[in-house]
């Protein structure tokens, strides 16, 4: 697979919907929670995002062992090496760590960018519009490499 393949279906299948991922744990914590402003509960609802993200990660596992096969490019391979959680553990503890400091900065991005009626009004839908998008354009571009069986049609 070319890398200009690879670098389009990393972005549309995997960075986009992460992204879009942290974006609906900072609204739907600032939607539910009340007083979201304070420290600690701001820590809570980030350290109950980490826990998320890394169930996230569990489920697009096998896409990214086939995109990091694929590549030669080392940059290429960490940064898809990003999003396994089939590593060593002290590896997995600083992604789930970095999962946590990237929760917490969604919640207080969302808390200041959008008012709250935004943030309980259609802020979900339209994230979740854009990582449907991005999804399906990402497992268009290479279905038949991420397939279980490629030789399908």
């Amino acid at each position: 697979m070319k890398k200009s393949h690879i670098l389009l279906v990393f972005t549309f299948l995997l960075l986009i919907p992460y992204i879009c991922s942290l974006i609906i744990i900072g609204i739907g914590y600032d939607a539910l929670v009340l007083h979201s402003a304070d420290l600690f509960r701001t820590i809570i609802g980030a350290a109950v995002g980490s826990v998320i993200m890394f169930a996230i990660k569990a489920t697009i596992q096998r896409p990214v062992d086939l995109l990091a096969v694929e590549t030669n490019d080392g940059f290429l391979k960490q940064l898809l090496r990003f999003f396994s959680i089939r590593r060593r553990y002290i590896l997995l503890i600083a992604n789930v760590i970095l999962d946590f400091i990237l929760c917490f900065l969604a919640t207080i991005a969302v808390r200041e960018l959008l008012t709250l009626d935004q943030i309980v009004g259609k802020s979900v839908g339209f994230v979740m519009l854009i990582m449907f998008i991005s999804t399906c354009l990402g497992a268009y571009v290479e279905y038949d490499n991420l397939s279980i069986d490629p030789k399908q049609h």
